[in-house]
């Protein structure tokens, strides 16, 4: 690793030991610091020992962050099945070991400070590992319907005979449910003629009185209550390799096949096999998706969100809306910029044609689709790391080409580059294969026109594309997160190509001012609130996300976000994350430590979280009544959302 002062550390691997070198280091320098994250799942039966000094990372978050701060040497992690992992640190090095949940960041974070010393600049960390479990020993963490086996909560299944009975009280529970009426979208019946909105036969949106309304292809107001995952994806986890810690799975090729996600055998659903035993069938999409949808119009939701695959005959027979992505992932052949998560590089001509390539193949079938509302670019592209991260990559990415380009266009001289970036390049050339520090103002500068460069090209090409292929729907942006979003040069430009804001935004509280900046940097493009979530782990046996108390605070928090943003008159949508809770044991996509959140209006048993759900369609059923004025937004008493 090269530091920005010179500095280098090169670190070698040796067995159980990492050894670490460090060179060039300015003379100022007293100590060094190295940090492991430890995931939040190990707060499920997992402990810890410093020294002599041992602890359990506590189920809930504590009410102070700091679980151990001193001097001492050793560190010791062990699972809920004894499977240890030992660290050994440098003499005289000072430990801490904190609960991140402090700071809304579900994770556990341990770190060491260890002194400096110029005249042995090295350092060594032992690991050691133990305690592996057998398969006879091994302790089972999951039941047979993938729950976990370590706590006790409410609502928990008990038995295959509570599972098969639930299919006829949900047919009860379900009729209970009494929606609002609307149109065959899922709009406002009549509003079109009361707001004097247009019929376009697509969605679209509309600023009437200082108010935007998307509008559904009738001509009605139309507000976005999406769910994201509406269909089988996080309920997926990883279960090759970690066999024994399940209390029961079932033979790929089986009963259960269709469990499995694509006819494989390592990637397992427990709301599948649940819903196959409930039901007494395989799972097939055609039947999921009318069930899911069914129930999403039961509870006041009227349109499927990102992350879905409801295949388009579903669609059509319950004439449900949903969104889509374009097809410009890695997956589908386009890399990524190294540093800069979920972007591919504009200015790279094959990357350019294959986006062309994609779009033309895609878009164009679903074109003329009266129930898609738009396409979102990609899913939370951090933007804001172009400055960090392209100036270190060489030469064969052609955004570090451009860079250079630029850079020699504006300095002329490299003797003028040199003053200005406090550089020693003896050639423009040779700045394609260097890695480029930005440390001076000057540097600063050129790196953000830089960005609005780079930006500028990406979102063009993807617009010129995508308008040349589909005329009737909308680009909906491409789902930032608030540390990308809050910038006004990244909100002008994403505004210029893209009708709609797309915001992931995850918050206890709704940051209006932040919100309005958006709104306005944008050039007063409407906002959708495209991911969000809250949990509970005291209820629902699972761990990580943003906690709250119960299921009902997860209610609650959901009417105080989604009226509070819909009451500023230029939010038009959001998409709660997810419609079933993720897995016990982590997504599928992560192998071993995925998020295992109850993200779900759904448990993995396929019971809805009533008290939760009961809250939410108090404000998707009553949310036009907010947008007309004719109640105030709801209010959560709490301080946490204030």
């Amino acid at each position: 690793m090269k530091y920005e002062d010179g500095a280098k550390l090169d670190v070698v691997i040796e067995g159980s030991d990492l050894a670490m070198k460090f060179s060039n280091v300015p003379g100022d320098v007293k100590s060094y610091e190295a940090v492991m994250m430890i995931d939040i799942g190990f707060s499920k039966g997992g402990k810890w020992k410093i020294g002599d000094t041992t602890g359990e990372f506590p189920r809930e978050k504590p009410a102070k962050p700091h679980l151990f701060q001193g001097n001492q040497t050793t560190f010791e992690l062990s699972d809920a099945q004894g499977q240890t992992l030992s660290v050994h640190v440098p003499d005289y090095s000072y430990e801490q070991l904190t609960d991140n949940r402090e700071w809304n960041w579900p994770i556990f974070a341990w770190r060491f400070t260890a002194p400096f010393n110029p005249d042995n600049p090295s350092g060594m960390v032992t690991f050691k590992s133990g305690g592996a479990a057998t398969a006879a020993t091994a302790k089972k963490l999951v039941d047979r319907f993938g729950q976990s086996t370590i706590e006790d909560w409410p609502d928990k299944m008990k038995n295959v005979s509570e599972l098969k009975a639930d299919a006829e009280s949900d047919k009860a529970y379900y009729a209970s449910l009494q929606p609002p009426e609307t149109d065959k979208f899922g709009g406002l019946p009549g509003s079109r003629e009361k707001l004097g909105l247009k019929r376009t036969g697509f969605f679209h949106v509309e600023q009437h009185d200082e108010k935007t309304w998307l509008v559904d292809p009738d001509g009605n107001a139309f507000f976005h209550l999406g769910l994201c995952g509406v269909s089988p994806g996080d309920d997926y986890t990883y279960v090759k390799g970690r066999e024994n810690i399940y209390e029961w799975l079932p033979d790929a090729g089986g009963e259960f096949k269709s469990a499995f996600r694509e006819g494989g055998n390592e990637d397992f659903s427990f709301h599948l096999a649940n819903m196959i035993q409930k039901f007494g069938r395989p799972y097939d999409y055609e039947t999921f998706a009318a069930r899911m949808i069914m129930r999403l119009r039961a509870w006041g939701f009227n349109s499927i969100g990102a992350f879905s695959q409801i295949p388009q005959a579903a669609h059509e027979a319950a004439n449900f809306p949903y969104v889509l992505h374009l097809p410009l992932s890695e997956w589908v052949g386009l890399p990524r910029v190294p540093g800069v998560f979920e972007s591919f590089d504009p200015f790279d001509e094959k990357t350019r044609a294959k986006i062309e390539e994609n779009i033309a193949k895609d878009v164009p079938p679903r074109a003329n689709d009266p129930l898609l509302i738009g396409y979102f670019i990609v899913n939370e592209p951090r933007f804001d790391e172009i400055p960090k991260a392209v100036p270190a990559l060489n030469g064969k990415h052609a955004c570090k080409r451009k860079l250079v380009s630029m850079l020699g266009e504006k300095y002329k001289t490299i003797e003028a580059y040199n003053a200005a970036w406090d550089a020693q390049a003896k050639s423009f050339d040779e700045l394609n294969e260097a890695g480029l520090a930005v440390k001076t103002d000057a540097a600063k500068k050129d790196m953000d026109e830089f960005t609005g460069l780079y930006l500028d090209s990406y979102f063009s090409v993807v617009n010129e594309s995508f308008r040349k292929h589909d005329k009737n729907h909308m680009l909906i942006g491409a789902r930032y997160q608030p540390q990308t979003i809050n910038n006004e040069q990244l909100c002008r430009i994403t505004g210029k190509y893209c009708d709609v804001m797309s915001f992931n935004y995850y918050t206890m509280g709704v940051d209006k001012t932040l919100l309005k900046n958006v709104y306005e940097w944008c050039g007063h493009k409407p906002i959708m609130l495209s991911e969000f979530f809250w949990s509970s782990s005291r209820d629902s046996g699972l761990a990580g996300g943003r906690e709250v108390k119960s299921q009902q605070e997860r209610g609650l928090a959901y009417r105080n976000y989604v009226e509070q943003s819909a009451s500023l008159g230029f939010v038009i949508g959001i998409e709660w994350f997810t419609l079933v809770d993720q897995s016990v044991t982590g997504r599928w996509f992560s192998k071993y430590n995925g998020e295992s959140a109850n993200t779900g209006l759904i448990s993995v048993t396929d019971r809805p979280w009533k008290d939760c759900v009961g809250e939410m369609l108090k404000t998707n059923y009553e949310i036009y009544d907010v947008l007309l004025g004719k109640r105030p937004p709801f209010a959560w008493d709490d301080a946490r959302v204030k």
